[in-house]
């Protein structure tokens, strides 16, 4: 089973009513182009008109907001999911068990947070020398095996900058 419509999510309650074709609103008389050079092959119209309009009627969906009790239990779930992942990153870190790819992507994950820009990011995690460790690059760091102390010290500089 296919649809073209947006997916609607299960816990969300969904009503098909029937309403006046007439408030709906109505497919532009010419499809709207795309911007650009490019050439368009066919460009769809913006709003479809109803293809179940019969009589002057047609069905919509009407789909229910979320009470604030579930949206507040969805916020805490998620809170509680990203809170044991982060439980289950730093066990592996303090086991020593992060592969370098997986090291590397963390760390330029938490230097992405701090600088804005992934290429921002990459071009720290190569070229910044941090004198806490010595000089040495946060790249010469994860490869020499101390993602621990890395991280630790991103995590600090983090928390300072936001206090």
């Amino acid at each position: 089973m296919t649809t073209s419509a947006k997916k609607i999510r299960i816990p969300q309650p969904v009503k098909q009513v029937v309403v006046d074709a007439a408030l709906l609103p109505k497919a532009p008389a010419q499809p709207v182009a795309a911007k650009g050079k490019r050439k368009a092959k066919a460009a769809a119209p913006v709003i479809a008109s109803p293809a179940a309009a019969v009589d002057g009627k047609a069905k919509v969906n009407i789909v229910a907001p979320v009470a604030p009790q579930v949206a507040a239990m969805r916020h805490k779930l998620k809170q509680q999911s990203v809170q044991s992942q982060i439980a289950r990153v730093d066990a592996a870190i303090e086991a020593g068990t992060v592969s370098s790819a997986d090291a590397k992507a963390l760390v330029l994950a938490l230097a992405m947070k701090r600088l804005g820009s992934k290429e921002t990011a990459e071009k720290w995690y190569r070229s910044q020398h941090l004198e806490a460790f010595g000089g040495r690059t946060p790249a010469q760091m994860v490869r020499g095996g101390e993602l621990k102390a890395l991280v630790a010290l991103m995590r600090a500089e983090a928390a300072q900058n936001k206090g």
